[in-house]
């Protein structure tokens, strides 16, 4: 055989190096981002209709509601082994639980209870693979919007805060779920007191969920100028707009609010942003009472706002 003849093994060897090299390039990329919503505008409804209707709308992620159709879904009440069927009946619908709203269960930790309510929200996190749950600090007012704690008594409430809430991050330690926590008013009120609380407690499992909805609607401001400094210490997002003054309870489909989504998707995916990002409300002056049916326009315009907007910024 000379130096030009090619041999049937050669020939072979590099039709099979070629189809690796395309299988490999043909492989799926990684998500540049997850968008998701909260399970819980679909209450009323069984769990295999409101999955249905959450995948039809173009999502694939949810935030876990407590209770569907009556139905007990996901709750510390639940035994182990009725968590993990739950979470695989819940995939087998399609979808991927990648956030909870356990953190405003007792999100004062004033109390023992409080504490170990948390820590059961924690576990129940767990047990269904979710890597992040979202709460607040203590309400900060007697009587919104105008009647703040009197000092006297706001401070007390903040120390008990804290004391329990370095118990509660031990806790996520160790069951490995990331405590956020999110604006709402008191010591998350915007993004310069979610810098000191993020410095507060050093731990990676303890960080700040960004809701630029409820900076607008408690504090009246949007954008935030704080958020850049905060970005890198954002681990989740709830997505909410808002329209009007501050304690307007307004909270249009994204895209037709006040709240400058691009902005702030800009902001946190350029200090390096990669979690999961949630719509959480859509009911305008409804006050959370959407019947499935306008649930299930208002997400799908949602979607046509966000995916667009987000494929553009995360594109690079």
């Amino acid at each position: 055989m000379n130096d030009h003849t090619v041999s049937r093994r050669q020939i072979l060897t590099g039709v099979a190096a070629s189809a690796l090299a395309g299988a490999a390039h043909a492989a799926p990329a990684p998500e540049r981002y997850r968008l998701g919503v909260m399970a819980s505008m679909y209450a009323s409804v069984p769990l295999d209709d409101a999955m249905a209707r959450i995948r039809k709308a173009g999502y694939h992620y949810i935030c876990m509601g407590n209770r569907h159709g009556g139905e007990v879904v996901f709750a510390p009440s639940l035994p182990k082994a009725e968590r993990a069927r739950m979470l695989r009946r819940v995939r087998d619908l399609g979808v991927q639980p990648f956030l909870s709203l356990g953190g405003f269960s007792a999100s004062d930790l004033q109390t023992d209870e409080n504490l170990e309510a948390y820590r059961a929200q924690l576990d129940l996190c767990a047990d269904y693979e979710i890597p992040v749950m979202v709460g607040g600090g203590p309400w900060y007012y007697t009587k919104f919007p105008n009647i703040p704690k009197r000092d006297r008594d706001w401070q007390p409430i903040v120390s008990r805060f804290w004391a329990n809430m370095e118990k509660a991050v031990r806790h996520a330690e160790s069951v490995r779920v990331t405590i956020a926590l999110k604006p709402h008013t008191g010591i998350t009120a915007r993004a310069r007191d979610c810098i000191k609380v993020a410095e507060r407690i050093v731990s990676p499992y303890f960080k700040i969920a960004w809701d630029a909805g409820n900076v607008s609607f408690y504090e009246g401001v949007y954008p935030d100028p704080d958020l850049p400094d905060l970005a890198g210490k954002v681990c989740a997002v709830c997505i909410k707009d808002h329209l009007g003054l501050r304690g307007d309870e307004n909270f249009p489909v994204p895209g037709q609010g006040q709240v400058d989504h691009e902005l702030m998707f800009r902001t946190l995916f350029s200090a390096g942003f990669n979690g999961p990002l949630a719509i959480e409300r859509v009911d305008g002056r409804d006050r959370g009472k959407v019947p499935p049916d306008v649930a299930d326009e208002r997400l799908t315009a949602a979607n046509r706002y966000l995916v667009p907007l987000l494929d553009r910024i995360t594109a690079a």
